[in-house]
């Protein structure tokens, strides 16, 4: 990983520049159709998004989870862990003065941890489970079906929009 710009490659490697390596290519593991999501979700409905913001956003949002993910990684690294652990992930917001995302991701792993055991399953030692229906690909203008337990999950890890949108 390398902040800010690109790392040059020594070529001939599996990957680069065959579409199977994004990261390869400029790209990142990061759709950006789903940054543009999520920004469509905390904007009015009448705000267009110019492509350099969707683009600079990507950008923040792909250097971010970098950022954060790699402090993890070595934190695991040097714990002589193999496996970056959710609490990686925490310590490595709080360690670089991202406070304030730690209390809720704490509360969203301890909502998920809850909600993983009711259904009976553990998170350690198991396969991950395999992701709700609601989290499946749907094409637009298709109905979502929720359960109510679904719903009251999500409101509790997930906060409300800013008033006004």
């Amino acid at each position: 990983w390398t902040m800010g710009g690109s790392s040059k490659k020594r070529g001939g490697q599996r990957g680069e520049g065959d579409g199977e390596n994004p990261a390869a290519e400029g790209g990142s593991a990061l759709p950006m159709a789903n940054v543009v999501r999520l920004m469509r979700r905390v904007l009015p409905s009448n705000v267009k998004i110019a492509e350099t913001a969707k683009q600079l956003t990507h950008d923040c949002a792909v250097e971010f989870v970098g950022f954060v993910g790699g402090e993890a990684s070595e934190r695991a690294r040097s714990e002589h862990r193999r496996t970056v652990a959710p609490e990686d992930f925490t310590w490595s917001c709080q360690s670089l003065g991202f406070d304030s995302y730690v209390q809720p991701m704490e509360t969203y792993l301890r909502g998920y941890r809850e909600y993983d055991i009711a259904r009976g399953r553990s998170s350690r030692g198991a396969r991950p489970p395999a992701p709700p229906a609601m989290a499946s690909f749907l094409p637009p203008g298709q109905p979502v079906t929720v359960t109510e337990e679904e719903l009251e999950f999500l409101r509790s890890v997930v906060p409300p929009p800013p008033e006004g949108y």
